[in-house]
């Protein structure tokens, strides 16, 4: 598999483009891992950053199983709101962006009091720059 085709199947299961990409993510997939990309008997070669993306949104679908809801928003706080992570994940699936840029007035004093309550003070106080 392509490390093209590894970023698509990354963005089935957590697409970071925007939050309501990342709410229409696959939520029900429990398992996609190198083990299971297989050619002519023998697993492929596969990017380990990506796969350990892979890895960290299917862990949140296991976790989540069978409320696909609390999946993805579970996603978006990981993922969407924590600054590091989005970065690692935008950079692998070429968004150039800030999510706080989607976000209305009147929401973003909650989604920042969810930052500091999911993530800390240090990650509240980076989405604050």
């Amino acid at each position: 598999i392509s490390k093209q085709g590894q970023i698509l199947l990354l963005k089935l299961v957590n697409d970071i483009s925007c939050i309501k990409a990342t709410l229409q993510s696959n939520h029900t997939l429990r398992y996609l891992n190198d083990k299971c990309i297989i050619r002519d008997g023998y697993p492929l070669n596969v990017d380990e950053e990506i796969q350990k993306e892979i890895n960290f949104a299917t862990k949140i679908n296991r976790n989540h199983d069978g409320n696909p809801d609390a999946a993805g928003r579970e996603k978006v706080i990981q993922t969407q709101l924590h600054s590091v992570r989005r970065s690692e994940l935008a950079d692998l699936q070429g968004v150039d962006h800030s999510v706080f840029s989607e976000i209305g007035a009147l929401q973003l004093p909650e989604v920042l009091a969810l930052v500091g309550r999911s993530h800390g003070q240090g990650e509240l106080y980076v989405a604050l720059k």
